[in-house]
């Protein structure tokens, strides 16, 4: 069977490899970016992921304004796109980002992988 891909970005190292160890653990593949750049959305067009999970503050944008974007690029419309933050306002944000999920941080490990596992079984 061939593994499920997740794309985790977040410009966070630390949250990022864990987020990646724990994903990682779920039997799936996982694709880590600190950074938003130019040719990002050729390279998850590209990896074809099965989920995303997004930070909402990275840096120089947005997560939720990447979100929008995704979502209106035709191979990624029905990509499941999970957004993270602390911010108090996220479940609004995620609903007006047309993100599919969200997780509020600080978060347990479990929460991640219950909502990573609902988009990929």
């Amino acid at each position: 069977m061939k593994k499920k891909k997740v794309i985790i970005i977040d410009d966070d190292v630390s949250v990022l490899e864990v987020m990646q160890l724990v994903i990682n653990d779920l039997d799936c593949e996982t694709f880590g970016f600190t950074t938003w750049k130019t040719d990002t959305i050729q390279d998850i067009i590209t990896i074809a992921p099965d989920v995303i999970i997004l930070d909402e503050w990275l840096i120089g944008v947005k997560g939720s304004e990447l979100c929008v974007i995704l979502k209106s690029i035709n191979q990624l419309r029905k990509t499941p796109v999970i957004l993270i933050s602390g911010v108090e306002d996220l479940a609004e944000i995620a609903k007006r980002s047309f993100a599919d999920g969200y997780i509020q941080k600080p978060f347990a490990l479990t929460d991640l992988e219950n909502m990573v596992m609902s988009y990929i079984n």
